[in-house]
């Protein structure tokens, strides 16, 4: 496997440091992304592990600008104690919102690592982050808009029963933020939204148009609305050229959930579709693969052999987005006959019937 801290890399980086990019990050089952312009960065999510610190170091980032904690699940904020008490970098503003509901060591962590680091110096502090925050978050010539949730549901947190919502689950108040490079949206990190989350962006009047889109949920199921349904629909509204699903191989239950990749492929059907690491519904679990096509970014997957695209870096160029790895790149390997059964080369399935309000109403369970 390749050493994704070779000299070579951090040639690379040094070459691209004044690129402006967001980099998605293979973490396993998480989520994480590294926004920079040049070596100037911003944090969306912080999965556990280290592939977020060593991408920062990789890229030469000693300042966090933004750090933003989705929502109070592990996978999306276990990363987040390590950031925020690195005594080699400072952190301008921590950004997630309570989670009265959440009892759990990893949030207790977090919550305490805010403290201390406000106590020891080179922070600026946190703060509740949705979309009536006044303060616009910039990263150099990235601009992080927040599309998700509003003041009202943000407010309110995850309960059981609330006046204006009845019952909120963490991932329904989960952060969703559009990236724009240059004042041009680029990529929609979802977190793990799901169709209570979606339908009340859609009265709000939040646009979500992009060309990638982190797909919520790493694919798995949103709540109890239908899958396909929900998948349809927010494709439909974000029309991307690229669709990522961030999630570990092999694990079980196996996302992408298939009526997930169904709705995706529905409403776009030329858009590339790209997992992290290889789902076993592609790849049997025990067949390892090379990382031979990935970019020279640090990717979890390549340790444990199941890397699929790895982690993933958009760009703003002069003529529009450049990905890294290359799309033709990560389309050839897929095709090359080394994925048993990707499952996002099965043929579409015809349109059916959807429920009525496509499950947009219904309450979320989100696991």
């Amino acid at each position: 496997m390749t050493d994704p801290t070779t000299p070579t890399e951090l040639a690379l980086s040094q070459q691209t440091e004044a690129d402006l990019a967001v980099t998605v990050l293979d973490v396993g089952h998480g989520n994480s992304a590294v926004v920079r312009d040049g070596s100037t960065c911003a944090v969306i999510d912080a999965a556990p592990g280290d592939i977020v610190q060593r991408e920062l170091d990789r890229v030469g980032c000693g300042h966090i600008e933004h750090l933003i904690i989705s929502h109070s699940d592990q996978d999306h904020a276990g990363g987040g104690p390590q950031i925020l008490l690195d005594p080699l970098r400072t952190v301008g503003t921590a950004w997630f919102n309570p989670d009265a509901k959440k009892n759990s060591r990893i949030w207790e962590r977090l919550i305490r690592a805010v403290h201390t680091r406000h106590r020891r110096g080179g922070f600026g502090g946190h703060q509740m982050l949705h979309t009536e925050t006044p303060q616009t978050l910039h990263c150099g010539r990235a601009r992080l808009e927040v599309c998700h949730p509003s003041f009202l549901m943000a407010g309110t947190g995850p309960t059981e029963t609330s006046p204006t919502f009845g019952k909120l689950d963490t991932n329904t108040v989960s952060i969703v933020v559009r990236v724009h490079l240059e004042e041009e949206p680029a990529v929609l990190l979802a977190a793990d939204m799901d169709a209570v989350a979606l339908k009340h962006i859609q009265e709000n009047g939040h646009q979500l148009s992009a060309p990638v889109l982190v797909f919520p949920h790493h694919g798995g199921l949103p709540g109890k609305a239908d899958p396909q349904s929900f998948a349809k629909a927010l494709t439909e509204l974000v029309a991307p050229r690229l669709v990522i699903f961030s999630i570990r191989g092999g694990l079980r239950p196996a996302n992408p959930h298939r009526e997930i990749m169904a709705g995706v492929r529905l409403a776009a059907p030329d858009a590339h579709i790209a997992c992290t690491q290889l789902s076993v519904h592609c790849h049997e679990e025990k067949q390892l693969v090379t990382d031979r096509h990935l970019a020279v970014i640090p990717a979890a997957g390549r340790k444990s052999g199941r890397s699929c695209a790895g982690s993933v870096t958009v760009t703003r160029v002069e003529a529009g987005l450049r990905f890294d790895p290359p799309l033709e790149t990560h389309r050839s390997f897929v095709d090359s006959g080394t994925v048993i059964s990707p499952l996002c080369r099965l043929p579409i399935p015809g349109p059916r019937k959807a429920p009525s309000n496509v499950g947009l109403e219904e309450a979320a369970d989100g696991t």
